[in-house]
């Protein structure tokens, strides 16, 4: 069957999907609109079929999904491809969906923004779908096209579009982990998405609006990274900065700031997964103009969320000095230092930091599984931010 891949009424290119793949390409309609990065001219020997299989397969849940398996099963034994293709491909990140060749539908008919979609997918995904009639499902969601490990799932709230995530593990540390990095970034005046922690059966989520509207779109770095073929004596910054200026991104002096920032904050809270899904750029969809960096978000990876109280106990001074960072260098120290965030990040104000240990033990008080890693990871939250004031401003 012949598709049309459009970024909102926009015609981009026609495709041919078989057996719910990519079988070809068949015209580009609209260079300008295409999706940034999904092809690489420099990539020898990889045809235009192939590499927009691998973007249309970016947007189905990831096979390393939290109850993905089971959530399958629940809706009729469907696969993640088949889920995306039922919603279009529809997103609430970007403006990309695909019809068949020959369908009137309009972005106005369709567009998550704008009209109201299916809570099915999202309950199967959180295991909560109780229904007896298969054939009464709707698979009209933007869950399926939602990213990540970790149970998520979309819903309406006074006609806001809220992502609910959990966490993992016994303890489910991470929705406290995105309230604190929230917090932080809050007092440091750092732009970012706002998070809080809600419960459920039992069970904890952090809850954010989606900070992307029907007019803009969030562009990963991953894609952006993917414009240009990397040299072999560049380093990964210095061809992370060379592909933002390929695909149009001014103001470089505000990126490397706003991208500073960020990783003085993950350096604070020890993010040891700031991998290149997990920040981007905002762009508008209809002019394709870039306004910046994304909001912070994505931070629950953090904190020493996988570390049992024992170890931490036992070693904190040993892990927190040794955490891992991404995606720039190994460790958050050197990380600051190849981006020369001293010289980017003078105007942070670290006093508004006072009592922050304080103000996440409060927070993590609600989280009944933590016991005594609470106390210890807030001693380790003041340790790191006196650690990275230091790393920025050379104090004692």
């Amino acid at each position: 069957m012949v598709y049309t891949l459009c970024h909102k009424d926009i015609q981009v290119l026609e495709f041919k999907m078989e057996d719910d793949e990519v079988s070809d390409v068949i015209s580009i309609l609209d260079e300008k609109h295409l999706p940034v990065g999904a092809f690489k001219d420099f990539e020898k020997g990889v045809s235009k079929k192939q590499q927009f299989r691998s973007w249309w397969r970016s947007r189905a849940i990831p096979a390393s999904r939290q109850n993905l398996r089971d959530a399958l099963e629940m809706l009729g034994n469907i696969t993640t491809e088949q889920l995306a293709a039922k919603s279009f491909g529809l997103s609430l990140s970007d403006q990309y969906w695909a019809k068949p060749v020959d369908s009137p539908l309009t972005w106005k008919d369709v567009n998550f923004f704008e009209n109201d979609f299916s809570d099915d997918v999202g309950k199967a995904l959180f295991g909560t779908l109780d229904i007896a009639d298969i054939s009464s499902l709707s698979l009209l969601s933007p869950d399926n096209t939602s990213d990540g490990w970790l149970k998520k799932k979309w819903i309406m709230d006074n006609g806001e579009r809220v992502l609910l995530k959990g966490g993992s593990g016994t303890e489910q540390q991470e929705p406290f982990n995105e309230a604190i990095a929230s917090e932080i970034c809050r007092r440091l005046k750092v732009s970012h998405v706002e998070y809080s922690v809600a419960e459920h059966d039992g069970r904890y989520y952090s809850a954010c609006k989606d900070f992307i509207t029907g007019d803009t779109e969030l562009v990963s770095a991953w894609h952006i990274k993917n414009a240009l073929q990397k040299e072999k004596s560049e380093s990964e910054y210095a061809h992370f900065l060379r592909c933002c200026e390929a695909v149009g991104i001014k103001n470089m002096e505000s990126i490397k700031k706003q991208l500073c920032q960020m990783f003085t904050v993950d350096c604070i809270i020890a993010n040891s997964d700031r991998h290149f899904n997990n920040f981007g750029f905002v762009r508008d969809a209809a002019t394709l103009d870039w306004q910046g960096l994304a909001p912070v978000f994505d931070s629950g990876t953090s904190l020493f969320h996988d570390v049992s109280a024992f170890d931490l106990k036992n070693t904190a001074e040993y892990i927190s000095k040794n955490a891992s960072s991404k995606p720039f260098a190994k460790r958050h120290l050197e990380q600051l230092e190849k981006l020369q965030c001293k010289e980017h990040c003078r105007d942070l104000r670290f006093e508004s930091l006072s009592g922050i240990s304080s103000w996440a033990e409060n927070l993590l008080e609600k989280n009944r599984h933590l016991s005594e890693k609470k106390d210890i990871l807030c001693k380790i939250l003041e340790e790191r931010v006196r650690e990275t004031e230091n790393a920025i401003f050379g104090t004692a």
